[in-house]
């Protein structure tokens, strides 16, 4: 699915997308875990597994406490 005439505003530590963007038919939900991958030669964001996040953040809440 491409979209066009998008704008997104980008920042070293944050991706705030275009308020027309429709995250429902996405399927994006607040708190999901995003990782960047190259394919291909170009950078792409991969939605991490549900299941995956909650190991990652067990095994960085268990190096924190």
């Amino acid at each position: 699915m491409l979209y066009f005439d998008y704008n997104w505003n980008l920042g070293p530590g944050y991706i705030v997308p275009d308020a027309e963007l429709d995250t429902d038919k996405l399927e994006w939900r607040a708190g999901d875990l995003w990782e960047m991958i190259e394919v291909d030669g170009k950078l792409r964001l991969h939605k991490v597994d549900p299941l995956v996040k909650f190991i990652v953040n067990g095994i960085r809440d268990e190096k924190v406490g």
